[in-house]
């Protein structure tokens, strides 16, 4: 089989597709949008482009991954398969093009359609479209299917201190991871929190006081992994705007830790457990020292096995 991933893989777990993809044999070449992506040379052209977008309906941005889809794909045949992580991101006339070089065009969102609309739009381009969020399955009469554990660690290891961590975007969630920092704090439980603001310039103020790092850049994949690695309990915070389940509760499964949601639906996944997972009511946070300082639990491996990288891929290229 010989597949195509189109991603905008702005936090590397595409890379993740790619090799699970290898290793199951498939041919695979993989077109990462956002390390391809199109840089301004100067505040001139930035500016040229703002008004060709406004007034002409042009874009720079968008014809450079025009070409270099093109460029990428042209020289190869025909592909069993493309699969595209953000179609929202390409030109109606790129996936025209995609459809002119697979048998079969296949969309992922781990974006929810209410946060992302443009998603929609996309639709009649593909044969098949799955989507992490129940409310769009259900809503669109899309394929449903969870993210995926991309990483393990099953080695105990009894020597890691208490800690818990999160790294997010600042936005709506901000002021809960706060609140969640304020309770760990007055317990003496040690946190490890990162807020990124994208826009360069932070111009935040924290309204609760607290030990969370607010940085202006993403820190790097390895950093979060190794931050990840050096905790016992994370955190995730659920966007409001969305049902499905985050990477950070993969990433708990994957590398064994607890986990602290705000996400109701997952006491409906066959992994959940009370004791390693705490259901939190963002408007009224409790967070008892019971699941603090109680052990991991182990999850059966046939569970496990289930949201490995492995089975997502043989599910979403239907291979038996």
């Amino acid at each position: 089989m010989k597949v195509a991933l189109i991603s905008l893989d702005y936090y590397g777990y595409d890379k993740y597709i790619v090799s699970a993809m290898k290793n199951l044999g498939i041919e695979t070449i993989h077109i990462d949008i956002y390390a391809n992506r199109y840089i301004y040379p100067n505040l001139w052209v930035r500016f040229k482009n703002l008004l060709n977008k406004t007034f002409f309906e042009s874009n720079i941005k968008r014809q450079h991954l025009d070409r270099l889809i093109h460029n990428e794909l042209s020289p190869l045949g025909i592909f069993d398969k493309i699969i595209i992580i953000h179609a929202e991101w390409l030109s109606s006339e790129t996936l025209l093009y995609c459809q002119t070089v697979c048998k079969k065009m296949i969309a992922y969102h781990y974006d929810g359609i209410q946060r992302m609309p443009a998603i929609s739009n996309t639709f009649n381009y593909f044969d098949k479209i799955y989507s992490y969020d129940k409310q769009d399955v259900e809503k669109y009469n899309l394929e449903f299917i969870p993210n995926f554990i991309y990483e393990e660690d099953t080695q105990k290891k009894d020597n890691i201190l208490p800690k818990a961590f999160n790294i997010s975007s600042l936005d709506q969630r901000t002021i809960i991871l706060e609140k969640i920092a304020k309770v760990l704090q007055e317990k003496n439980f040690p946190y490890d929190f990162f807020v990124v603001n994208r826009r360069q310039i932070n111009f935040y103020i924290p309204k609760i006081k607290t030990k969370i790092k607010y940085l202006n850049h993403m820190i790097s994949r390895e950093e979060s992994l190794k931050k990840i690695k050096d905790s016992t309990i994370m955190i995730d915070v659920q966007r409001p705007e969305q049902e499905g389940l985050t990477f950070r509760v993969f990433e708990a499964l994957g590398y064994r830790k607890k986990l602290i949601t705000t996400n109701k639906d997952i006491v409906n996944y066959d992994f959940y457990n009370p004791n390693n997972i705490l259901l939190l009511d963002p408007d009224n946070i409790e967070i008892s020292d019971s699941f603090l300082n109680s052990k991991y639990q182990e999850v059966p491996k046939e569970i496990i096995e289930k949201y490995q990288i492995k089975n997502w891929v043989k599910k979403i290229l239907e291979i038996n």
